[in-house]
C-alpha cells in the first residue's frame, strides 16, 4: 500500500531530509517543499518530487508532515496546507513549537474538515537518519491511527500522549530533562577528568548505575546542541505564564549556554560538532595524569 500512497513534507533540512529519505526507501511517493533550493535539489536526488511553490503541491497528498524550524514558518505552511489540501486530509506538525501555535492551527483546521495532530520528534538527527526517532503524538485517536503507518517508518517509538498539543508538551518536558541531564553529566565528567579518570570508562560504569541516562549512553556522540536556548526558553516562558517556579531550569539555561560558548570557541569554532567527551578531554590535561596512589592501566 505504501508504494501507492503519497505523503508530503514541508521542510527538507536537517530533520526533514532524512525523514523524506526513509519514506522514499519504504516505498512512499514523497512530495517535498522547502524555500532552500539546495535542499530541494538534494531531496530530488533521492526521489522526492519537489517544488518551491507549496500551493502547487498541497492538494496532491492527503497527509503532510510539517518539519520547519520556527513558529512563523509553521503558521505559514499549515495555513497554506489547510486551505488547499483535500478536505479529509491530515496535517502533522513535527516542529518543536509553543503549544498555543499548535492549538491555533487546530482551531483553524476545524472549520475545514482537515485533521491536525502534533508529532514532536526526539532523539535528534542521528535517529532521523536511522529511522529510530521517538515521536510524542497529540491528537484524536482517528488522526493518530491514520498517520501511524508513516510515523512507524521513521521512528522506533511512537507514543500517543493525549489530545492535540500533548505531543508538544511531552517534548518540552523531555527536553528539560535532556538539558538538565547534559549539564549534570558534564559536571560529573569534569570532576572525573580532573581526578585523572578516563571519561569513557566512567560513562560506561555510570550508565548501569543509578545515574543511568540516554545522555551517558550517547556521551561519545556528536553534540552541537543547536536548539538548547529555544528549548529552555520555551520551558521558562511556559512556567512563567502558569506561575510555576522552575529554579533548576534557570540554572540549566545558564550552564548550557556557558558550555556552548566554550565549545564554540574550541578549535576556533571547529569543535562545535564534537562530542562532549572529546571536548572535555581536550580541555583538561589532567586526564592524562593519574591521581596519587593510582596505578597506570
Amino acid at each position: 500500500m505504501a508504494s501507492a500512497e503519497r505523503v508530503g513534507i514541508v521542510g527538507l533540512g536537517r530533520m526533514g531530509r532524512p525523514i523524506a529519505q526513509n519514506l522514499v526507501k519504504a516505498g512512499y511517493r514523497v512530495l517535498g517543499h522547502d524555500t532552500n533550493r539546495a535542499a530541494l535539489e538534494s531531496a530530488a536526488a533521492f526521489g522526492v518530487e519537489v517544488a518551491t511553490d507549496l500551493d502547487a503541491l498541497a492538494s496532491r497528498a492527503p497527509i503532510w508532515l510539517v518539519v520547519v524550524p520556527g513558529e512563523s514558518e509553521v503558521r505559514e505552511a499549515t495555513s497554506a496546507l489547510i486551505r488547499l489540501m483535500p478536505r479529509n486530509g491530515c496535517v502533522v506538525i513535527c516542529s518543536t513549537i509553543d503549544i498555543d501555535v499548535t492549538l491555533d492551527v487546530g482551531a483553524m483546521a476545524s472549520r475545514t474538515g482537515v485533521a491536525v495532530c502534533d508529532a514532536a520528534l526526539a532523539r535528534g538527527v542521528p535517529a532521523a537518519r536511522d529511522g529510530t526517532l521517538l515521536i510524542y503524538c497529540g491528537g484524536s485517536d482517528d488522526a493518530i491511527a491514520r498517520v501511524r503507518p508513516i510515523l512507524d517508518v521513521i521512528a522506533r517509538d511512537v507514543v500517543h500522549v493525549g489530545v492535540l498539543g500533548s505531543g508538544e508538551i511531552a517534548k518540552m518536558l523531555n527536553n528539560l530533562l535532556l538539558w538538565s541531564n547534559i549539564a549534570a553529566v558534564t559536571e560529573a565528567m569534569r570532576l572525573a577528568i580532573a581526578l585523572g579518570r578516563d571519561p569513557t570508562k566512567m560513562a560506561e560504569a555510570l550508565s548501569i548505575g543509578s545515574g543511568q541516562s540516554w545522555v551517558l549512553d550517547t556521551w561519545e556522540r556528536s553534540r552541537p546542541m543547536p536548539d538548547a536556548e529555544d528549548d529552555l526558553g520555551r520551558v521558562l516562558r511556559t512556567g512563567s505564564s502558569l506561575r510555576v517556579e522552575l529554579p533548576l531550569a534557570r540554572v540549566v539555561e545558564r550552564l548550557i549556554k556557558d558550555v556552548k560558548h566554550e565549545k564554540a570557541a574550541w578549535l576556533h569554532g571547529g569543535g562545535v560538532e564534537e562530542s562532549m567527551a572529546e571536548f572535555l578531554r581536550s580541555r583538561m590535561p589532567a586526564a592524562s595524569s593519574p591521581t596519587q596512589g593510582d596505578e597506570p592501566s
